[in-house]
Formats: C-alpha cells, structure tokens, sequence
C-alpha cells in the first residue's frame, strides 16, 4: 500500500504534541497588573514579602513600594519618626523596607512593635514561632493531634506570643511529664520557674503541683516553649547583628 506524502507526514506526527513555550518569571509578572500583586501581598507577613521581593526585579519594585514598610516604620518609631532616602535606590520606599528587614530580629511581624537593643534577656524579643495559615478563609486554624504542623513561621513579641498561646495551646511535648513535681525538680528541669509569678513556692507545699500545669503556666509567661528555652540567652548577639545590618543600611547612602 502506497502513501501521499501528505498523509506520510500526518501518519508521522500523530500524538506528537506542539512544544510550549517555557515562560520566564519576568513574563508572568508582567501579565498581572501591579494592583492584583499589592492586593496578593496584603494578605502577606513581612517576612514573606520579603521573599517574594527577592524572585525578580519587577516583584522587588511591587512589594517594596506597598504602604506596609512605612506603616512598620512608624509603627516602631512614632509617628514623627523620619527615615533618610537612600540616594542609590532609584525608589524612595524601597528605603523603608530595607531598614525594617535590617531590624527584623526586633520588630513584631503581628503589631509591628519595636523591641528596644539592651532587652537583657532573649525571650523579651520577638521570636520565630509558628503559625498556621488556614487553606481558606472558612478553614480553622487548629493543632493537628499532638503535632503541629506549621505553613510558616513569623516572629512575635513577648505579648503577642502569649495571647498566640492563650488562643492556640501548644501540643505536650514528647516526654515524659511527672503527675506531680516538688519546686527543688522543677527547677532543675525548668529553671525559669523561679522567675514565673503564676509559680510561687506555696503552690509545692504538701503534693506539689502538677507538671504539665506548671508547664503551660510557665508558656503563658514567657510566651510558649520558645519563651522558655531563651529564658537565659543573653540579647548580645541579637543586638550585635541588628547593629551590622542597620550600618550596612546606612552605607548604602
């Protein structure tokens, strides 16, 4: 049996599917208009913004151009607080955004609240914890049996962090919890317990007092387990580094 060429030809490219075009970040960015981005972000935290600044130079220009870098600026500073441009940044808001990632370790990504150098102790400064983002605005947001399993994590203050735990209660870590502790093992096993006012030593006359009760009184203080473990951490490297990268800042003038 003979064939025409042209019926060769289709014979030949049957299921052979046309090869598309591989678009690049800069393309796709460009087909949706700057206002549906800033509408995107304003469901963002700052520290996500800040990685979505880093994708390409078109999304760098968006999101460092959204009122929130100012909003955080003077949230932080006052309301009479001014920021220096930055004259080799072609657009001024850039500048604030770039400050307020330099003091990102002590600024509240919840309300924007500055947490001053010199705190004394790390738990007093903001401190990555995590946070669920629910699916859809219908979804609750809820521990998963007895792990947690975070969409992201952003850092908080020590009172935000202890209104987070008081609406969302951690899960009991995986070890094993005393029905009952005397003061003496309790501080040798927290001892940040010293210094929790819900935890005065007349709570362990007689039987003690419950482990996983002094726990979760010791999270609401010192803002969850995070809290805890930075109980005897100086701030003297959080305030080093925070110092390096406003200085870094400012040499970019």
């Amino acid at each position: 049996m003979k064939f025409s060429k042209a019926t060769h030809v289709c014979r030949f490219n049957v299921g052979i599917k046309p090869q598309m075009k591989v678009r690049t970040h800069d393309q796709i960015d460009k087909r949706v208009p700057p206002e549906i981005w800033e509408q995107i972000f304003s469901h963002l935290y700052p520290s996500q913004l800040s990685r979505m600044s880093m994708v390409n130079n078109n999304l760098n220009v968006i999101v460092s151009s959204l009122e929130v870098w100012p909003r955080m600026f003077y949230a932080a500073h006052g309301p009479k607080a001014q920021l220096r441009p930055l004259m080799s940044i072609p657009r001024f808001k850039s500048s604030y955004m770039m400050f307020m990632c330099a003091l990102s370790l002590l600024v509240c990504e919840k309300c924007f609240g500055l947490t001053r150098h010199n705190a004394d102790k790390l738990y007093k400064l903001p401190l990555p914890i995590p946070v669920l983002l629910p699916r859809r605005s219908t979804d609750a947001i809820k521990y998963v049996g007895d792990r947690f399993d975070p969409n992201w994590t952003i850092r908080m203050c020590l009172p935000c962090r202890q209104g987070h735990i008081s609406d969302l209660e951690e899960p009991v870590p995986q070890l094993d919890l005393e029905d009952r502790i005397n003061w003496n093992s309790l501080l040798n096993k927290y001892p940040c317990a010293e210094e929790t006012p819900e935890l005065p030593r007349r709570h362990f006359h007689n039987q003690g007092i419950c482990e996983l009760d002094a726990l979760n009184r010791m999270r609401r203080h010192f803002g969850g387990d995070i809290g805890i473990k930075a109980f005897k951490v100086s701030t003297k490297a959080y305030d080093e580094t925070t110092e390096t990268r406003v200085r870094w800042y400012q040499l970019q003038e």
